[in-house]
């Protein structure tokens, strides 16, 4: 295997037997089965080292960052080392595990539903920027990057550079970009542009955020909304996955991959149009 999407059930195959773990994630809720298959790790001897965001952006009343601390306490109790990011780090949004040299990227947090896209990788650049970026150091190769503004960039050029007269582009939140404006462009050059957004995201969105949107509606695209929170693209013979929102560069971990395997860009295809059937027209005006 060098880069596969493939199930979460994959990446809990390979806790099951892990000597050595590292995982970090946004935010995590001690019901999905990623949680319980790390406790199981760190109980039977494991070396388990987790990494979760301490100050969780919007976190109005508290309530996710009290659900990582009970979390960080539970995990502890089990024999992990956890880390909560805070200030003078970068801000975790990368959703990682490296499972005995092989790192799975999560472009959700390990969702319990399994309505998530996984990426396994046991390149050895890709397994080495994982590594640093879960030790709060992020970095890139050729076609990963860990911190945002890589990622972006990253697809960005997919969907500035892929063949084809078709775009698709999933994202749980989308603003003024490199994304908004690699897409307004393609769409405004007659292909095809479709945009998925997260409903809650989109109800919740700025002035700014629903311009950017009116304006790829006016330049041709076409935008549903729906309950997933995915992020990929697929643009003719070039993808992209990760875990970026295709908003503004903040400075924060985070993950974004490039990919022209075709096994790859049809399992993204088919998790977009599966995303998409269920979604509906967004509301523009």
């Amino acid at each position: 295997m060098s880069v596969a999407v493939v199930g979460q059930g994959a990446l809990l195959g390979a806790l099951a037997g892990a000597r050595e773990v590292e995982v970090s994630a946004y935010v995590l809720d001690r019901r999905e089965p990623v949680v319980k298959a790390l406790e199981a790790a760190a109980q039977r001897g494991a070396r388990v080292r987790v990494r979760l965001e301490g100050k969780p952006y919007s976190d109005h009343d508290g309530a996710m960052a009290k659900q990582n601390r009970a979390l960080a306490a539970e995990l502890r109790g089990c024999g992990a080392v956890v880390t909560l990011a805070g200030s003078g780090s970068e801000p975790v949004h990368m959703k990682a595990a490296l499972v005995d040299g092989v790192a799975y990227l999560d472009d959700r947090n390990f969702p319990p539903s399994g309505r998530d896209t996984v990426v396994a990788t046991s390149d050895p650049d890709d397994v080495a920027v994982v590594r640093a970026a879960l030790q709060g150091v992020p970095g890139s190769d050729a076609h990963l990057a860990t911190e945002k503004a890589g990622a972006l960039r990253l697809e960005a050029q997919a969907i500035a550079q892929g063949r084809g007269d078709r775009v698709d582009v999933e994202s749980e939140g989308f603003g003024l970009s490199v994304i908004s404006k690699a897409l307004r462009q393609r769409a405004l050059g007659g292909a095809a542009v479709r945009l998925l957004v997260a409903q809650q995201e989109f109800g919740q969105a700025r002035t700014q955020e629903r311009q950017a949107i009116a304006r790829l509606v006016a330049a041709g695209g076409c935008v549903r909304v729906g309950r997933s929170n995915e992020k990929l693209c697929v643009a003719g013979d070039v993808g992209w996955v990760g875990s970026a929102n295709a908003t503004y560069a903040a400075p924060m971990l985070d993950w974004g991959m490039q990919t022209r395997a075709a096994p790859v860009l049809d399992a993204l295809q088919a998790a977009f149009d599966r995303n998409w059937a269920a979604a509906v027209p967004a509301a523009t005006s």
